[in-house]
């Protein structure tokens, strides 16, 4: 029996929550790593998609890396801003100075949606 190497091992590894916010804290920058989404839900998600290791998964967010970064640096309409300024007040200042939006949950999903298309939107209780 030959020994897997240390890489290999981690991308068969199965995809769980931490490995995915650790993966993402890798791949992406800091200052979207905000929030309180659980990125346990995460795991059934891509699992509709055949993603179920952390190899897989870290492929697919290389895959779409550049253009998740410029959709996150894109500006955002003054509707969007009004919206999330009532809702969430300063912050919303800090992220349009900085330049980000999404926290890397919301980033996983339009991956998801990129790669996928609408067959990857994440759906409301109310929409099944």
């Amino acid at each position: 029996m030959s020994r897997l190497p240390a890489r290999e091992k981690k991308r068969k590894a199965p995809l769980t929550g931490k490995a995915i916010h650790k993966a993402m804290r890798g791949l992406f920058p800091k200052r979207n790593d905000f929030g309180d989404g659980s990125f346990d839900e995460l795991v059934p998600e891509l699992a509709r998609f055949g993603v179920r290791t952390i190899g897989q998964f870290e492929l697919l967010m290389k895959r779409h890396r550049r253009q998740l970064l410029a959709i996150d640096r894109s500006p955002m309409d003054e509707w969007h801003k009004e919206y999330y300024a009532k809702e969430f007040g300063a912050n919303v200042k800090d992220a349009e100075r900085r330049q980000y939006w999404f926290a890397y949950p919301a980033l996983v999903r339009t991956a998801a949606e990129l790669q996928w298309g609408q067959a990857a939107e994440v759906r409301g209780s109310s929409e099944t």
